[in-house]
């Protein structure tokens, strides 16, 4: 018999090879999930961090905080790509100049801050319905237009031979290999993406991450209570108000409860009972009430024998 759907993130390791939606579909397999999502994607060659949904969880990858993410990536001069990494076809070479690595210090600094970057071709980007990659593999050129990104932090780690290994931390939709690029055309060198590793998304980092041997041993261990990640208000509901949550009801709250903490009017707060996540919903005033609006409803509770009688959230 088929035990429960699983439910909750999964920091995982995605290795080099696979893209970001046939690792997440082997995770939902290895898992024995209905669905699986992934918080932002990494390309087949890269490796690292990838932040997965299973079962219902899915519908909160919108509410994880903090979409910044932190790479650690090679650069390679003298050479630039059809595809900004070392996967594609060289269109453009040209020789290291000596003291490149002192310069390549200043131009470091230079693009902390906003930076402006057009989505690569080889990419997931859709314009027009249609991710660029296709238009790419097809041989044509799609007009896409730029978009502001901003790098946090960006530091040399060592440079050796025409390469460097850097450390970024950005703002989601970052694209590292364009950022390569960009260094590359500051140098005045042409240059293009190595290796790349994606050290944290958000709150989730490397070392936390589990291994794809880890999720065949224990899957269910891998698994991460969303109530651990999210940091939205919350409101515990008794016994009778779960049960009408479970069915799609509004929620009356009594004022003098403090359900919400400091929640406002149209604020989304995570719905629990006993002390497990059951929904989101949002928190709404109606006729000088404050009221529970189901957005997702997750399970329903167990019934219960003596249940608490309709009360501050009944």
């Amino acid at each position: 018999m088929r035990g429960p759907e699983p439910f909750g993130f999964i920091n995982a390791f995605k290795p080099p090879g696979p893209s970001s939606a046939a690792f997440g579909g082997w995770v939902r397999r290895a898992c024995g999930a209905d669905a699986a999502g992934h918080w932002g994607t990494l390309d087949p060659t890269a490796c690292g961090v990838l932040v997965l949904a299973l079962g219902k969880a899915t519908k909160l990858l919108p509410l994880l905080p903090n979409d910044r993410k932190r790479y650690v990536f090679e650069l390679i001069l003298g050479a630039r790509t059809q595809t900004g990494d070392w996967t594609g076809a060289v269109v453009e070479k040209a020789p290291v100049a000596p003291g490149w690595e002192r310069k390549l210090s200043e131009v470091v600094a230079s693009v902390v801050g906003p930076l402006e970057q057009i989505p690569p071709m080889h990419s997931a980007v859709k314009v027009d319905g249609r991710p660029l990659y296709q238009a790419a593999r097809a041989g044509h050129e799609v007009a896409r237009p730029p978009r502001t990104v901003r790098i946090e932090t960006l530091a040399v780690i060592a440079c050796d031979e025409g390469r460097a290994r850097l450390d970024v931390t950005c703002s989601a939709g970052t694209y590292v290999r364009t950022l390569c690029e960009e260094i590359g055309r500051r140098l005045g060198i042409p240059a293009h993406m190595g290796a790349l590793l994606r050290v944290a998304a958000g709150p989730f980092e490397l070392h936390d991450s589990v291994l794809p041997q880890d999720i065949v041993h224990d899957a269910a261990g891998c698994i991460i209570d969303p109530l651990k990640v999210l940091a939205h208000p919350r409101v515990e509901l008794d016994d009778r108000g779960a049960r009408r949550f479970a069915h799609g009801n509004d929620i009356r709250l009594r004022p003098e409860t403090g359900a919400g903490g400091d929640a406002s009017p149209s604020s989304t707060v995570l719905v629990t009972h006993d002390c497990v996540l059951i929904g989101v919903a949002m928190l709404v005033r109606q006729d000088d009430e404050r009221r529970l609006a189901p957005i997702h409803v997750f399970t329903a509770p167990p019934q219960r024998q003596g249940s608490t009688p309709e009360g501050e959230n009944g």
